[in-house]
């Protein structure tokens, strides 16, 4: 059996929306923890912040997990993840993803 994993990592704006980067980081993951267990797609969620701080960094690192990408694409389109997706393009000044398959018993 195979799960797709989806692994995005974003670099925050000093201020943006009326909050400082901390606030955003922290509203931010609220938002995406709050979606586990509600979006029906979705297998798992982490989110965390960088501890390292290296130039090659970013801020905040989201890894999911789905069972396809149809899943991933449903998870993409459901409101809620919709939502705060929008919220994190006001907020970043960077975006990296990666997504591929690995192998599970």
């Amino acid at each position: 059996m195979k799960i797709l994993k989806h692994i995005v990592m974003w670099r925050f704006l000093d201020e943006a929306q009326g909050r400082t980067r901390e606030e955003n980081m922290r509203f931010v993951a609220e938002r995406l923890r709050a979606l586990v267990g509600v979006a029906p797609t979705l297998l798992s969620l982490e989110v965390g912040d960088d501890v390292l701080h290296s130039p090659q960094s970013g801020d905040m690192a989201l890894i999911c997990e789905f069972n396809s990408l149809e899943d991933m694409h449903a998870y993409r389109d459901f409101p809620p993840h919709a939502e705060i997706s929008a919220y994190i393009k006001l907020v970043t000044s960077e975006r990296r993803v990666a997504d591929f398959y690995v192998e599970v018993d």
